[in-house]
C-alpha cells in the first residue's frame, strides 16, 4: 500500500443509512410544504381528510386525481398551474341558455380568476382511485369533499363549485346561471 489509506467497507453502511435519512427527510419536508400551504378553504365537519398522497400521479409533479363517484368519468384533478393550483372536474355543465346540458363545457374549474366552466383533459384516468362520500382532500388551500349520489364540492380562496348527481352548480348550491355564474367572466363563459 502506498501513502494513503484506502476506506473500508465498515463504514459504507452508515454512510448510507445517512443517506436514506436525509432522502426521507426531505420528502417529508416537501410533502408538508405542498399540503400545509395556507387557505381559505377547509373539509366538512364530518369529512375525513385522506392523505393527498394516495391521490397523487405517478410522476405528476404535483397532480393529484380522484374519482368521486363509482363512474371512471366522474373525474377531479389539482394541477399546477404558473405559481398556483386549479382544481377541475368533469360533470355535465348546464347551457348558458337553461335548454340542458352544454355541448361546448365539460367540467367546470376553479383557478387563479375564480370558478369557470372549461373543458375536461380527458375521459377517463385509469389510475385515479374513488374519494367516497365523507372524504375530503385537502391540498395547496383547495378542498374538496365527495357526498353520495355522484357529488362533490371544492372550494379555495377563489371561489367554489358543487356537483350534484353529475351536475356542476357555481358555489356550494346554486345553480350556474346563464352566462357562466358567480365569479365567471369573459369569453370562457359564454356558449358560442
Amino acid at each position: 500500500m502506498g501513502a494513503y489509506a484506502q476506506p473500508t467497507m465498515k463504514h459504507q453502511p452508515l454512510l448510507s443509512l445517512w443517506s436514506v435519512l436525509v432522502v426521507v427527510v426531505g420528502l417529508v419536508a416537501s410533502a408538508l410544504v405542498v399540503t400545509g400551504a395556507a387557505g381559505a378553504a377547509s373539509a366538512a365537519p364530518d369529512a375525513t381528510t385522506i392523505s393527498p398522497g394516495k391521490f397523487a400521479t405517478p410522476g405528476g409533479h404535483g397532480n393529484f386525481r380522484w374519482r368521486y363517484s363509482s363512474s371512471a368519468k366522474n373525474l377531479c384533478g389539482i394541477y399546477p398551474a404558473g405559481r398556483s393550483y386549479v382544481v377541475r372536474c368533469a360533470a355535465k355543465i348546464p347551457a348558458a341558455d337553461g335548454s340542458g346540458a352544454s355541448k361546448k363545457f365539460t367540467a367546470i374549474e376553479i383557478g387563479s380568476r375564480g370558478v369557470k366552466r372549461t373543458t375536461s383533459d380527458g375521459d377517463a384516468y385509469p389510475g385515479a382511485k374513488r374519494l367516497y362520500p365523507h372524504q375530503a382532500i385537502s391540498v395547496v388551500g383547495i378542498t374538496c369533499t365527495a357526498a353520495e349520489g355522484a357529488s362533490v364540492t371544492c372550494e379555495t380562496n377563489k371561489g367554489a363549485f358543487s356537483i350534484v348527481g353529475g351536475v356542476a352548480h357555481a358555489g356550494k348550491s346554486t345553480a350556474i346561471a346563464p352566462g357562466g355564474g358567480p365569479g365567471c367572466t369573459g369569453s370562457s363563459c359564454d356558449e358560442r
